[in-house]
């Protein structure tokens, strides 16, 4: 099953069309942004693998804040992971990928992006790839699921 959650509704409707013209009962896509999405929509250890793919960088200083990969959001997919589950990261902004890693240090480790499943690339994946641009991407698994309740740092 998949579930993908998107902050902005006509990239939800986009979707959601897709997903019905394809006829993918297993598939969905629902509006939310964030921890409180993940809070509202998904019980814990739900979840087998989450993939943020391009989200906004926000990249101005001022913007930093907007950011949705913050210490809060990495605790809800860590509440929503089931043992042994993944979280999977791609971006083009390298100053962001870099904060992404700083917050995942200590309590994740990385595994190998290559894992012998095929993945659809997105439409943000396929643009940089055609212009000769490589995403930065990582897979990360929680080091320990008996961590202090600030998990993650």
């Amino acid at each position: 099953n998949f579930l993908g959650i998107e902050k902005q509704a006509a990239r939800v409707g986009k979707c959601l069309k897709k997903i019905l013209r394809t006829g993918a009962s297993n598939a969905w896509a629902v509006q939310g942004e964030g921890a409180a999405a993940l809070a509202s929509l998904l019980p814990a250890q739900s979840v087998s693998v989450f993939h943020l793919s391009f989200p906004d960088p926000w990249p101005k200083r001022r913007h930093a804040s907007r950011r949705v990969f913050t210490n809060d959001f990495l605790k809800a997919i860590h509440r929503c992971l089931r043992p042994g589950g993944i979280l999977r990261l791609m971006t083009d902004d390298a100053e962001y990928f870099l904060e992404m890693r700083r917050l995942t240090r200590e309590d994740w480790e990385e595994l190998p992006w290559e894992d012998g499943i095929e993945r659809p690339s997105t439409a943000f994946e396929k643009t940089f790839l055609a212009r000769g641009q490589h995403p930065h991407r990582c897979a990360l698994r929680p080091v320990s699921r008996q961590s202090s309740p600030e998990f993650p740092r």
